[in-house]
């Protein structure tokens, strides 16, 4: 049976748009699935009943807790550490590349100032993109960022994932994401959660007021200032 001429046309046609689709394909492949992995953040607070320490005591101290961060680091359990910059009782984060809690709990306790009570940990598992991570050079200085606890509060109720507003949060926090204001977060246990943003503390503030979960009073955003290497978060 002879083709019309029109109909071998579209056919030619068809043909090759099928060709001109797979060179694209070839020479703009699709990016690759992000890899996730169960990593432990760790909360630093300073207890209740921390030692007072005079001025060479706690300089030593300091220097102890900052060389052991460095060896972690070195040795590839740490992935990310830094201070909190306001006075409150939390005085630090700490994150460790592992799946197991009671490990990360064993390497924390290898820090002098959790040692000496100047610090006592929390921990909580952080289910991150590897791509959350990156190892600069040692003498990159460090970049500000704006910490959010979310805090839950009596309003707080248990949800599934059909529930409108968890499917609103989710979007939300997507958004953040992509658009490159959140970078790290968050962490869904029974403490709340957790979430760094590349922004002031103020305008984290008012970003985090459009939560869903916030509007509706059932978590409590605490806003702190934070900082790490520059280059140890993507972003």
């Amino acid at each position: 049976m002879t083709l019309h001429p029109v109909l071998r046309i579209l056919a030619a046609l068809s043909v090759l748009s099928v060709i001109v689709a797979a060179k694209a394909i070839a020479q703009n492949p699709p990016p690759p699935p992000e890899h996730y992995f169960f990593y432990q953040l760790v909360l630093l607070r300073r207890p209740p009943n921390a030692p007072q320490l005079d001025a060479a005591a706690g300089q030593n101290l300091q220097e102890a807790h900052m060389a052991n961060i460095r060896r972690l680091w070195k040795e590839g359990k740490l992935v990310m550490a830094g201070p909190f910059l306001d006075d409150t009782p939390l005085r630090g984060i700490f994150v460790f590349k592992t799946e197991s809690q009671p490990e990360a709990e064993r390497w924390a306790r290898t820090d002098p100032a959790i040692q000496a009570n100047r610090l006592a940990p929390e921990f909580h598992t952080w289910i991150q993109p590897e791509s959350t991570f990156h190892t600069p050079p040692e003498s990159n200085p460090m970049e500000n960022y704006a910490v959010v606890l979310l805090n839950k509060t009596e309003k707080t109720r248990t949800h599934n994932g059909s529930d409108l507003i968890l499917q609103q949060h989710i979007a939300f926090l997507k958004s953040l994401r992509d658009s490159g204001q959140m970078v790290g977060g968050p962490y869904r246990d029974t403490a709340g959660g957790f979430l760094i943003l590349t922004t002031t503390t103020e305008e984290a503030a008012r970003i985090v007021a459009s939560d869903p979960l916030v509007a509706a009073g059932e978590l409590k955003p605490e806003v702190h200032p934070w900082m790490t290497q520059k280059g140890a978060l993507g972003r």
